[in-house]
């Protein structure tokens, strides 16, 4: 991870040096590298928010999404229910979940996103799905990557790999609890990357989410208030 001394000047750490990208199985990254929808088009992003008092920071991040130069379609508040949600999921390439994330020990399949009402989308909810067309998750979310002790015999079985299982080629999460002031520049780094017309042409757009990511947690990780915690906290999965 790092820092790691360098001849060339300041210690510098992985991410410096590679884009890192994880998968929960071998047949999960068999499937989303298999040949789908030909769309080259950019992709629209469904935007699920439900924050609370303890997510002030909610708001500006679902303000970053909206930014991004494609249609976002908006699932806030009373409308962010997991029926909407699911009904909503076939219509977008792209997906961006802004909520709590809840991990229950021993119950993998009963991990899932709190929503309006206290409703809760579970993993297994998600599984079932099945979405041919999607292609990105960025679950900004606690615990969405997390493996605990209690899960180590089914630890493919979190909330990022249930997306890629249901069908997203590639999905960021979180390993542990996520510093709540973090997600609006990081949602905005990593959007402005990925949707840049300077990225090579011919690449499709979640093929760029891996670098995108890293050039955004690089950038989260130079503010002098930030934290290893934080910044290390990001991983992306897939293709």
């Amino acid at each position: 991870m790092g820092p790691i001394p360098s001849d060339m000047g300041r210690p510098r750490y992985f991410l410096d040096l590679y884009i890192p990208s994880y998968i929960p199985s071998l047949s999960a990254l068999i499937e989303s590298r298999k040949p789908r929808s030909q769309a080259t088009g950019k992709p629209s992003i469904l935007l699920v928010v439900q924050p609370d008092e303890n997510m002030p920071e909610a708001l500006e991040e679902m303000k970053a999404v909206r930014a991004v130069n494609t249609q976002v379609t908006r699932l806030f508040s009373v409308n962010a229910t997991p029926t909407a949600v699911l009904a909503r999921l076939p219509d977008h390439r792209f997906a961006h979940i802004v909520c709590h994330g809840i991990l229950e020990p021993r119950k993998p399949f009963e991990a899932s996103f709190k929503l309006h009402g206290g409703e809760r989308l579970l993993l297994l909810d998600i599984v079932r799905s099945q979405l041919p067309d999607a292609e990105f998750a960025f679950l900004s979310a606690c615990h969405t990557a997390e493996l605990t002790e209690e899960s180590i015999s089914d630890e493919v079985l979190h909330l990022a790999a249930a997306m890629q299982f249901c069908g997203f080629r590639s999905v960021v999460g979180t390993m542990w609890a996520m510093a709540d002031p973090d997600g609006q520049g990081l949602a905005r780094d990593f959007y402005s990357s990925v949707f840049s017309d300077t990225t090579a042409q011919g690449v499709r757009y979640y093929e760029r989410t891996a670098e995108a990511l890293r050039d955004a947690v690089v950038k989260l990780r130079r503010k002098r208030t930030t934290t290893l915690e934080r910044w290390v906290n990001y991983v992306h999965y897939g293709a």
